[in-house]
């Protein structure tokens, strides 16, 4: 019998751990105790011994006097945070706490139930009423502050309180407990500096780390990536002779997965499996993540594989690391193909691995791939988040696409997800890429049944978008209703007022003005100065100068744009001394620039006021404001117009010295100041400078000096400068442009003026056979000719011809609008590019 119980006691001594030897062998030899005077006072068989004994160690482990070792979902859970605050209360009765501070009563009570319950504005209240009151808090008040802010992440907040408690030490000191919950929030900032300081502080006040000090400062330097450090403390840990868990061990992996070293996490793994603790799916998937950082998907790969091999069931986190790899890599097939296979598995992917593929799609503007995903979901019954409609909003706003954008915010609100602050934003977005204003109040309809507050950028945008799509009675109609709604603010009157000025109906644009000033709405500057630029275009300077006069009631200031605007008119109007009067008035106000003085003198220009051009040009250079292109053209045009082609080179001189270099019109102007001053053969020569400069002449320049050598009547050169165009890119003066009717018919007429009725024939043949149009003027030219020479029969033969084209009766007299103009850049100029013949 005695040999029996020795076995039996030796039995269950093995079943106990060393590390619980201390705790469980008091109670192991009081039941060993009771059995022996059991059988030494009745004769019990063996079965009953062992169900006796059986009966004590199932009481002494409901008693509590040993703890069962901690089970692998119990290191799961520790690893949420959620969970420790379940253990609050335990953690202070363990690290020294009496048991009436966690089971404090009254207001401070309530700071603790408030603090556990993560109420943390009304935790904080009571406990500033409990500071302010006559009631002393507890230790055990401050430890549930603590830890509640140590829960959200709160290092300010648990400073504040740990603080406090370190300022009132007739309260009590801060006990391990509220060191390690001080530390675990500098580890969830990834502060390990701050961690640091406050280990140091607590070792000061002779308060012993534990293990879960080292834990936190592990964590610490895993969410800030430092290996290195979480390695000391790793050390520090087993060198005060407490044993690493799997806490430990997976805030090592988190490290390495952090700061992307593959290498360290497969080692940090085998140590971990070496020391007889089997990783879970958190330690696997830290060393997926690893090697995602890395870049190595392969190796990915085979981890998850080898996890699921130990018969750890991998998580959607396991997936969804690897997948996010292969999407950023552009990957996006393959990562399709691992969404299915992970829903093979059996584990469900969540809105994140959606999202995921979603965001490819987007990148590529796969809208066909966006809506399958999103069936997808819907018949496994995942529930797209916020941000995944989002997305699907902001892949048909990209593009302007409002219908697209309205579908998906009805099919949000279909699943009862509410639209949020993107969403509007996206929407707006939309709106501001879109032409169509057709969607316009579709889009807005779905944004008012979302619930969203449409503020006036909603209102501006919707404007914004009839404007681009030129529907401006739409655009009005939005505004009117803003005005209705007593909504009407200055930003979207002042878009509608500068796109009708855009269109050139300045009449409406007007009548928004004046009722934006009835309704007290602040006009800017820059809205007044759209409606001048627009009437500025007509060359309508008196409306300009009432919207001056209106500025200048409004307490605006007139900017350089509004200057330029009003000289702008006057010098379409032609009227150089009011352009020059208001170019003065900028020159005052300190607004002129180079935009002021460049009309003024292209406003000489068209009054061949060639003294005053050059006399401003000049005041300009003194006043410091530096001539560009325009400016210079300007002047050599005022030049052209004189026929001072002398005085056009010089300036053309003076523009190459300042380095501003010619342009075509530029030359243009210099071959139409020879062809005025009948130099046909210095305008030939320009061609050939053109050339030099790079700038390839084109039908203006050659037709400006084909009408100069028929004005002198020198055909043979007219006829030269034809062919030269007819040769395309042939030659120094290549010209790109074919021969126009004007060239064609100024040749006719050089040939036919100069008696050469054959030469004019032949080209007026050559005009007919390749459909080019001849001018009346062509036909009674070389029928004059003709008649001069006595060839009468010839003569008559172009008058049929004449008369098959539909020109019989007609003269050489030319409309009153083609009357002297032979000028670059005027109606002469025009009239080349459109083939027309100006008069001599």
């Amino acid at each position: 019998m005695t040999s029996m119980l020795s076995t039996h006691c030796q039995a269950f001594l093995v079943s106990i751990s060393s590390r619980s030897l201390k705790a469980t062998l008091p109670p192991a030899l009081l039941a060993a105790s009771v059995i022996a005077l059991a059988c030494s006072w009745f004769s019990l068989s063996g079965a009953v011994e062992e169900l006796i004994l059986a009966f004590v160690v199932l009481v002494i482990f409901r008693q509590g006097f040993f703890a069962p070792k901690q089970s692998k979902k119990d290191n799961d859970a520790s690893l949420n945070p959620k969970s420790k605050g379940e253990r609050t209360k335990e953690r202070f009765l363990a690290s020294g706490a009496p048991e009436q501070e966690a089971e404090a009563t009254g207001l401070a009570g309530k700071v603790i139930a408030a603090s556990k319950s993560g109420d943390m504005a009304t935790a904080v209240a009571l406990m500033e009423s409990l500071l302010e009151g006559n009631q002393e808090p507890t230790v055990g008040c401050y430890g549930a502050l603590i830890s509640a802010c140590a829960r959200e992440g709160d290092l300010k907040g648990a400073e504040r309180w740990v603080e406090d408690l370190l300022a009132r030490p007739n309260v009590g000191k801060p006990n391990v407990a509220c060191f390690n919950m001080t530390i675990s929030a500098c580890a969830k900032a990834g502060n390990v500096a701050k961690a640091e300081s406050w280990l140091a502080r607590m070792q000061a006040m002779s308060v012993e780390p534990d293990a879960m000090t080292f834990n936190s400062m592990i964590a610490a330097s895993a969410r800030a990536g430092d290996i290195q450090s979480a390695e000391h403390w790793f050390k520090q840990l087993c060198d005060a002779d407490m044993e690493p868990t799997l806490v430990s061990h997976s805030s090592m992996l988190h490290a390495c997965a952090k700061a992307g070293d593959m290498g360290k996490a497969e080692e940090w793994l085998k140590r971990t499996q070496d020391t007889g603790i089997e990783p879970n799916a958190i330690c696997y998937n830290a060393v997926i993540h690893a090697c995602t950082q890395s870049g190595n998907g392969e190796r990915a790969m085979f981890w998850l594989d080898e996890m699921a091999a130990r018969g750890v069931k991998p998580t959607v986190r396991s997936y969804g690391t690897i997948m996010d790899l292969l999407v950023k890599g552009d990957d996006v097939k393959v990562a399709e193909r691992w969404l299915a296979r992970m829903i093979e598995m059996g584990i469900e992917a969540d809105a994140v691995s959606y999202n995921m593929l979603l965001g490819a799609y987007c990148k590529s503007g796969d809208v066909q791939s966006a809506q399958a995903l999103y069936e997808k979901m819907r018949s496994r019954s995942v529930t797209p988040s916020a941000m995944f409609f989002n997305m699907l909003m902001n892949l048909h706003a990209t593009s302007g696409d409002l219908q697209g954008t309205a579908y998906w915010l009805r099919e949000m609100r279909g699943c009862g997800v509410e639209a949020d602050k993107v969403s509007l934003n996206t929407a707006v977005k939309s709106l501001r890429q879109s032409s169509d204003s057709a969607g316009v109040g579709t889009l807005f309809r779905e944004l008012e049944e979302a619930g969203l507050s449409l503020g006036n950028d909603v209102y501006k945008a919707v404007i914004t978008t009839c404007v681009q799509a030129g529907d401006l009675a739409k655009a009005e109609a939005w505004l009117q209703d803003m005005f209705t709604k007593g909504r009407a603010d200055s930003a979207s009157c002042c878009a509608l007022i500068v796109a009708l000025g855009g269109a050139g109906d300045v009449g409406r644009a007007e009548q928004w003005l004046v009722r934006m000033e009835q309704a007290g709405l602040r006009v800017t500057t820059g809205a007044y100065n759209s409606l001048a630029h627009a009437v500025a275009k007509s060359g309508d300077s008196s409306s300009v100068e009432r919207i001056m006069a209106r500025m200048e009631v409004a307490k605006l200031e007139i900017t350089g744009v509004t200057y330029n605007a009003i000289i702008s008119a006057c010098s379409k109007q032609g009227d150089a001394s009011r352009a020059e009067h208001w170019l003065k008035q900028s020159i005052e106000a300190g607004k002129a620039d180079v935009a002021s003085y460049s009309a003024v003198i292209h406003a000489c220009a068209k009054a061949s006021k060639l003294q005053e051009a050059e006399a401003w040009l000049e005041q300009m250079q003194e006043s410091g404001v530096e001539a560009n292109v325009v400016t210079f053209n300007s002047v050599i045009n005022a030049c052209a117009r004189c026929g001072e082609a002398t005085r056009a080179e010089g300036w053309f001189k003076q523009m190459k010295k300042q380095g501003i270099a010619p342009v075509l019109s530029t030359f243009n102007s210099l071959i139409n100041a020879c062809a005025k001053a009948g130099d046909v053969t210095r305008a030939g020569q320009w061609l050939n400078v053109m050339a030099d400069h790079g700038v390839p002449p084109d039908g203006v320049s050659y037709g400006t000096a084909i009408h100069a050598c028929t004005v002198q009547q020198d055909p043979a050169l007219a006829e030269k400068f034809l062919e030269q165009m007819r040769a395309g890119g042939a030659g120094i003066a290549a010209c790109k442009e074919q021969p126009n009717a004007f060239c064609y018919n100024s040749v006719v007429e050089a040939w036919a003026r100069a008696g050469d009725a054959t030469a004019a024939g032949r080209w007026l043949t050559e005009m007919l056979k390749i459909g080019v149009e001849a001018y009346p003027a062509s036909f009674n030219s070389l029928i004059g000719a003709c008649t001069k020479q006595g060839r009468v029969d010839l003569a008559e033969a172009w008058k049929r011809r004449m008369a098959e084209k539909g020109f019989a009766g007609q003269s050489n007299s030319r409309p009153a609008a083609r009357q002297n103009e032979s000028t670059p850049r005027t109606s002469a100029q025009k009239g080349l590019r459109q083939g027309r013949l100006p008069s001599r």
